[in-house]
C-alpha cells in the first residue's frame, strides 16, 4: 500500500527536470545534423526573399514581354491616323505614341543604364505622325502606304465606333507593331469619347476601370466583409504563414524527440536515468530542451529575414508591400499590437508542448529503429491535418469554417489565433479554443504520467495510440 501511495505521490514529480533540460539543449547543438539544419534554415530565411523577388521579377518581365508582343519601339516612316468621327483627337492625346523631349531624355537614360526602351511610349518620331480629322478618302490614303507606313482608321456607325490598323501588303512593319499602335490609339480615343460627354476625369477612370464581382454572399457575410479591416488576401497570407511556421516548429522537434527516446530505450540508458529522474521530468525535459533549440533557430531565422528585407528595400527600391510578398511572411508578428503578438507566441508554445508530449509518448512505445518511422508518421498525421486546414480556412475565408476549425483540435492549433486577429472569430471563441487546447494538453500530461514509465520498460513494438491507452489501464 505504501509503495502504491509513493508512486501516486511521485507520478507528477519533476525531479531531475533541469538536468534533462540542460542535457537535451546541449545535445541538439552538438549534433551535426541539427547544426546543419540550424545553418540551412537561417540561410533559407535570409536568402529566400531576394531569390523569390528576383525570380518573380524575371517571370513578370517575361509575361509583360508576351503581353506587349515583344514591342519595345515601333519604327515607321509615316503613320496616318484618319478620324472620320465627330470626336476630335489631337496630337497631345497620343503622347504614348511618340517621344517628346521629356520622354527622349528618359529613354536616353534607360539606354545608358542598359535597360529596355521605356514602355511609356512606342517611340514613333512625332513628325512622322499625321492626324486627319476631316472626311478623308480612305482608299486614297491606303493606296499610298509604303513598306514602312501604317494607318489607323477611326469610323462610326449606328453599331458603334470602329478602329482598325492597316499596313501595306508588302509592309516591313510587323503585325504586333501595328496592333500596339492601334491599341494605343484606341485607349486615347476612349478617353476623348467619354470626355466629350462632360464626364469628369475621375469618372472616366472609374468607367474604364470596369466592374469586378466576387460572386454572391449572404447578408451577414457581406456586412462582416464590409466591416473588416483585414482583406481576404492579407488573411490568406497571415493564415498560411502561421500554418507553415507551426508545422516547421512541430516537424523539427518530432523526429528528434522520438529518436532520442527510442535510442535511450534501446541502449537501456533509460533504466539508469530513471533512478535519479522521474518519468514526467524525463519527458518534459526533452520537450522543453528541444523547444530551446527551435526557438533559437526561429529567432535567428527571423533576424536573417529582416536583414534580407532591409537589403532588398535598399537594392531594389521596392515598398513594404512588395517586400512582404516575398520570402517567408512574418508580418503577422509586427502588424498588430503586443496582445495579439503574445497570443500568436502562446499558440506556438501550446502547440509545441502538445505535439512534443505526443511525440514522447509514441517514441516510448518504440523498441527498434524500424518503429521510429511509424511513430513519426503517426504524429505527423495530426500535424498535417492542422497544416492543411490552415490553407483550407485561408482559401475559403468563411466564418463558419473559421469557427469550426478554430475550436476543434488539431485544426485550432494552426488557425485559431490568426482567425481572431483577423476578425474571423471573436475573443470568447478564442478563449474557448484555448480552453479546449489546454484541456487536451493536460489530458496528455496525465496520460504521460501514468504510462510513460511502463512504456519505457515495455517490450511492445506497436507505436500506436491504442497501445498507449492500453498501458494506461494496466
Amino acid at each position: 500500500m505504501t509503495e502504491k501511495m509513493n508512486k501516486r505521490e511521485n507520478i507528477y514529480s519533476l525531479k531531475g527536470f533541469s538536468k534533462v533540460f540542460r542535457f537535451t539543449a546541449s545535445q541538439t547543438m552538438k549534433n551535426k545534423t541539427y547544426r546543419a539544419t540550424f545553418i540551412i534554415f537561417v540561410l533559407v530565411m535570409t536568402c529566400m526573399g531576394p531569390i523569390q523577388y528576383a525570380s518573380s521579377r524575371a517571370g513578370m518581365d517575361a509575361v509583360e514581354s508576351t503581353i506587349d508582343g515583344g514591342v519595345d519601339k515601333v519604327d515607321v516612316d509615316n503613320l496616318y491616323i484618319v478620324n472620320n468621327t465627330d470626336i476630335g483627337l489631337a496630337m497631345e492625346d497620343l503622347k504614348e505614341l511618340y517621344a517628346d523631349d521629356t520622354t527622349s531624355d528618359k529613354n536616353a537614360e534607360d539606354s545608358a543604364d542598359g535597360e529596355e526602351y521605356s514602355a511609356d511610349t512606342l517611340g514613333i518620331d512625332k513628325k512622322n505622325i499625321a492626324i486627319l480629322n476631316a472626311d478623308e478618302d480612305v482608299e486614297s490614303i491606303l493606296g499610298k502606304l509604303g513598306k514602312r507606313d501604317g494607318a489607323v482608321i477611326i469610323t462610326a456607325d449606328d453599331k458603334g465606333y470602329h478602329i482598325k490598323g492597316i499596313i501595306a501588303d508588302d509592309s516591313k512593319i510587323e503585325t504586333e507593331e501595328i496592333e500596339a499602335v492601334t491599341e494605343t490609339v484606341r485607349g486615347a480615343y476612349d478617353i476623348k469619347r467619354f470626355e466629350s460627354t462632360d464626364i469628369s476625369e475621375g469618372d472616366v477612370s472609374m468607367i474604364l476601370g470596369g466592374v469586378s464581382t466576387d460572386g454572391t454572399i449572404d447578408e451577414k457575410e457581406f456586412l462582416n466583409e464590409e466591416n473588416r479591416e483585414i482583406s481576404e488576401d492579407r488573411f490568406f497570407m497571415y493564415m498560411a504563414g502561421f500554418g507553415v511556421l507551426m508545422f516547421i516548429v512541430i516537424s523539427m522537434s518530432t523526429s528528434f524527440i522520438i529518436g532520442s527516446v527510442t535510442e535511450e530505450k534501446q541502449s537501456k540508458l533509460v533504466e539508469s536515468l530513471l533512478v535519479s529522474v522521474r518519468p514526467m521530468a524525463l519527458l518534459l525535459g526533452k520537450v522543453c530542451g528541444m523547444m530551446t533549440y527551435v526557438v533559437l533557430v526561429l529567432a535567428c531565422g527571423v533576424i536573417g529575414s529582416k536583414v534580407s528585407q532591409t537589403v532588398m528595400k535598399a537594392m531594389f527600391d521596392i515598398n513594404d508591400e512588395e517586400v512582404l510578398s516575398t520570402g517567408f511572411d512574418l508580418s503577422m508578428f509586427t502588424d498588430f499590437g503586443g496582445f495579439e503578438t503574445l497570443l500568436l507566441l502562446f499558440s506556438i508554445v501550446l502547440g509545441f508542448l502538445t505535439f512534443g508530449i505526443l511525440s514522447g509518448l509514441f517514441g516510448s512505445s518504440c523498441n527498434k529503429t524500424e518503429d521510429i518511422q511509424n511513430a513519426t508518421g503517426s504524429v505527423m498525421i495530426f500535424s498535417m491535418l492542422g497544416y492543411f486546414s490552415s490553407f483550407f480556412v485561408a482559401g475559403t475565408d468563411n466564418d463558419v469554417i473559421s469557427l469550426v476549425a478554430g475550436i476543434l483540435p488539431p485544426f485550432s492549433f494552426f488557425t485559431a489565433p490568426v482567425a481572431y486577429i483577423s476578425d474571423r472569430i471573436s475573443l470568447p471563441i478564442l478563449a474557448l479554443s484555448y480552453l479546449i487546447q489546454i484541456t487536451v494538453l493536460i489530458l496528455l500530461l496525465r496520460l504521460s504520467a501514468k504510462v510513460y514509465r511502463n512504456l519505457l520498460f515495455s517490450d511492445s513494438s506497436t507505436p500506436k495510440f491504442r497501445t498507449i491507452l492500453k498501458s494506461a489501464k494496466e
